[in-house]
């Protein structure tokens, strides 16, 4: 009987197929290909996160460059990260403008009672809810207004004359 037993579980064995080692190894490449996956999300994520935080600094600072200016005249091209198809500048608290449906997306999405003055539209395109909006200094906005981005560029026209005392960035 004992004989019987040993065979049984031999048979089993040679069903099956495969050793424990391989398995194992099986479940082991597996686990590493998912755990490389993750970590190229995460760092194209975070690269989004980081284009994002370039496009808010260099509009800054161009905007204190004209505002340390006596007079100034541009269009600055800013460079937007993939998926934002617009740059929206005002208050949300502003009446009046053009882009009315794009404010109240933007209004649903966050804050409507924030003092930012520059959104990316759509919204759920910024890297996280925290970057989906910027509060510039030294402009002065009229009403609301979102200025179209193609090719991964924005064209942003700024201006201040000799007797301003904020930059105004205009559609």
């Amino acid at each position: 009987m004992a004989l019987s037993v040993s065979k049984r579980g031999k048979r089993g064995q040679e069903v099956f197929g495969m050793s424990f080692g391989v398995i194992f190894a099986i479940i082991l490449i597996v686990a590493i290909l998912a755990v490389g996956f993750y970590v190229i999300s995460y760092f194209l994520n975070l690269q989004k996160c980081t284009e994002t935080a370039l496009l808010y600094n260099d509009l800054q600072a161009e905007v204190d460059n004209a505002w340390k200016s006596s007079i100034y005249q541009d269009i600055f091209e800013a460079k937007t990260p993939r998926g934002i198809t617009y740059l929206c500048f005002g208050s949300l608290r502003a009446d009046g403008g053009v882009d009315n449906s794009r404010k109240n997306e933007i209004i649903d999405y966050g804050d409507p009672l924030t003092d930012d003055n520059m959104f990316i539209y759509p919204p759920t395109k910024a890297c996280s809810a925290e970057l989906y909006s910027y509060k510039l200094s030294h402009v002065a906005i009229d009403g609301f207004f979102c200025v179209k981005s193609e090719n991964g560029e924005a064209n942003i026209k700024m201006s201040k004359g000799g007797f301003d005392s904020l930059v105004k960035i205009e559609k």
